[in-house]
């Protein structure tokens, strides 16, 4: 493969909307993104957000959405700083979700899903200390004391022979990208 291409990395991601305000609502004032700027083109009027002071855009939100159409994101994940930060502001994600909200446990990462106002599936997720493969995964009870979901999570990762640090799996991983 093209190393240029190899080396590239996943930098922002553009919504088509049905409802601009709505979303620029639910972004802005519960996600916390700030508008950065805003464009029309072609009928389409776009607003790029961002949280990075180094990022002029990180979403971008576009009319132009039929109302007929569903999202098409599997999910747009964002990662949060700890674990503890997670699970202590699992009620504040509960309070802006506009619908159900679910935990889970997927040995190497906790995982707090639900929907835009839009029904585009959000995840906000934060590292274990240990890679495990994905059918390590089980609902979690984020009402649980901390170290309760913790001792969870080193059961969970331990019935896997194939679970290892984070960092023996990207030391494996480097070598496998580097042929």
């Amino acid at each position: 493969m093209n190393s240029f291409l190899a080396s590239s990395r996943p930098s922002h991601f553009g919504l088509y909307v049905h409802d601009l305000e709505l979303m620029e609502d639910f972004y802005v004032k519960k996600l916390g993104f700030c508008i950065t700027d805003s464009w029309e083109f072609q009928g389409s009027r776009m607003l790029f957000l961002s949280k990075d002071p180094k990022e002029h855009h990180q979403i971008v939100l576009a009319t132009g959405r039929q109302m007929e159409t569903p999202s098409q994101f599997n999910q747009i994940s964002f990662e949060v700083s700890s674990l503890q930060d997670l699970h202590e502001n699992y009620s504040a994600i509960q309070a802006i979700a506009p619908g159900d909200v679910v935990a889970m446990n997927h040995g190497g990462s906790w995982s707090v899903y639900f929907s835009d106002p839009e029904s585009n599936p959000i995840e906000f997720f934060a590292y274990t200390q240990t890679y495990a493969p994905p059918i390590a995964t089980i609902p979690m009870d984020m009402e649980q004391p901390f170290e309760t979901l913790m001792a969870e999570t080193d059961a969970l990762v331990h019935q896997f022979p194939e679970s290892e640090s984070w960092q023996q799996w990207r030391d494996r991983f480097s070598k496998t990208m580097a042929g």
